[in-house]
């Protein structure tokens, strides 16, 4: 028994000398999360790149809508057409883009004027009290219009092992028609 306590403690002397295998048991502790790190990263990347994409559509979209005199309802779908090269690389379907003229009277409450969606449901007259939250009270100056440009698009990670499931993200944007004082809105193009 005391040889065998004798060679436990010259085994423990030894022990902090021995570091041959320290650096692959590190590098194993440390593997798993540096890798769940860079999993996470490439996802967040992704999904704040797609965020930015659907902010330059719904900019796009609610710019080319505000510089016209007349819209009709062809012009509004060649408009919503544009989704897939500025989603480009990633895919547009499933995108919804909606444009809403939102008409504002003499006591600065908004109502809707007309409205378009893709992949997205237009708004009705049924809407008018949900116009005076969404458009800000700073943007609504009496006796104007407000060309509202909305975007919805759900993320599902390619892994999905860092953010789990899809993640909703929308961008909504305002805009002043800029060379008439109201954009009408017509079912055909004459």
């Amino acid at each position: 028994m005391r040889k065998a306590l004798l060679r436990l403690g010259r085994l423990a002397q030894l022990l902090p000398r021995a570091e041959s295998g320290m650096a692959a048991v590190e590098f194993a502790l440390v593997l798993p999360i540096m890798v769940v790190l860079w999993i996470g990263g490439v996802e967040l990347t992704q999904g704040l790149s797609i965020d930015r994409r659907l902010n330059t559509l719904a900019s796009t979209i609610g710019d080319l809508a505000s510089r016209t005199k007349t819209l009709c309802y062809s012009d509004v779908d060649a408009i919503f057409d544009i989704a897939p090269g500025a989603i480009f690389p990633y895919s547009a379907t499933g995108v919804g883009m909606r444009l809403t003229a939102v008409n504002i009277d003499a006591s600065r409450s908004a109502t809707v004027g007309w409205s378009r969606g893709e992949n997205a449901t237009a708004y009705t007259t049924s809407n008018n009290a949900l116009m005076n939250t969404l458009v800000p009270l700073a943007l609504r100056v009496a006796s104007t219009q407000v060309i509202m440009a909305e975007v919805t698009a759900t993320y599902t990670p390619t892994v999905g092992y860092v953010i789990t499931g899809g993640l909703a993200l929308n961008d909504r944007l305002f805009f002043v028609p800029r060379l008439v004082a109201s954009i009408p809105l017509t079912a055909s193009c004459t």
